[in-house]
């Protein structure tokens, strides 16, 4: 294995590790503990599987772009990694860690996850890993890129473990509204996920729904429709997410000014990006800075 990027940084009761690895193919391993585990997997390139010895643990297979969020009262099974490159971020807790973030309010706001914990059955937030959303995904950066900066402040990271949690619980109790089936080709996702990666890149300047399913092969109608079964929103609410984002990020450690997150973002007028960044978070972007 060469270790391109391998780091990992412990908290009271959590793990986080971040990895960028090139991988000699195949690699399997024998993982066995008899104590709760609670994980947050997201990975960004490569495939995983995970298969339990028992019919009572979960099988968890997560691919390219894909996440996914479970709790496990006994691992005993086999990992294997069916991929020569992965890029992935980690976060393990533990019962008492995540207890301790949240206090009493746990079992109210966490839905099925926390009746799991209650009955100590294993539980598995996508029955097949999802699209990682763009709220996870900014995230995770900022989690990942202070860590690899070596500006670990413990109480922001769990302030921010705390926010990735929340999410996830709020996304666990309104499962199933709203949300269409992620059933598609292998080769219908991987275009779905490069228009992803488009809308990343091409973040600061218009794009149209035509000229997307255009750079991919397909149609306006069909990207529309493939877009939301993976990532279950249209893709200009998605961009929009990203954009978001995006720019508050780039308020709390660019140190730049409203004018100069908005035209990044693109937004060329800067009233019209403090009033989409007011709708999406409530607050003024301005401040954001100090």
């Amino acid at each position: 294995m060469n270790n391109k990027l391998n780091k990992c940084i412990y908290l009271e009761g959590a793990r986080i590790f971040i990895r960028d690895l090139d991988t000699a193919l195949p690699l399997e391993f024998d993982i066995n503990h008899d104590f709760p585990f609670i994980k947050l997997h997201l990975l960004f390139k490569g495939k995983s599987h995970y298969e339990p010895n028992s019919e009572r643990g979960l099988p968890i297979t997560i691919e390219d772009g894909q996440y996914n969020f479970f709790y496990l009262p006994v691992v005993q099974g086999k990992l294997n990694m069916t991929s020569n490159f992965i890029s992935s971020v980690d976060i393990e807790c533990d019962e008492v860690f995540i207890k301790r973030l949240f206090k009493n309010d746990l079992f109210k706001i966490s839905g099925c996850f926390g009746e799991s914990i209650k009955a100590k059955l294993p539980f598995k937030m996508h029955e097949e890993s999802q699209a990682i959303p763009p709220f996870l995904k900014n995230k995770v950066d900022e989690i990942v890129s202070s860590i690899i900066a070596g500006d670990v402040d413990i109480i922001s990271i769990e302030t921010k473990l705390k926010a990735i949690y929340s999410y996830l619980f709020d996304q666990i109790k309104h499962a199933g509204q709203d949300k269409q089936p992620a059933i598609l080709k292998t080769e219908e996702r991987e275009k779905v996920l490069r228009v992803e990666q488009i809308l990343r890149q091409r973040i600061k300047e218009p794009i149209t729904v035509d000229e997307l399913a255009a750079t991919i092969g397909t149609n306006r109608h069909k990207l529309n429709r493939d877009f939301k079964k993976v990532y279950n929103e249209p893709i200009f609410s998605y961009l929009t997410h990203l954009r978001m984002e995006k720019a508050k990020m780039m308020l709390i450690t660019k140190k730049m000014n409203v004018s100069e997150v908005a035209d990044m973002v693109g937004y060329k007028n800067p009233q019209h990006f403090t009033a989409a960044f007011k709708r999406y978070f409530g607050y003024v972007p301005s401040k954001l800075i100090g």
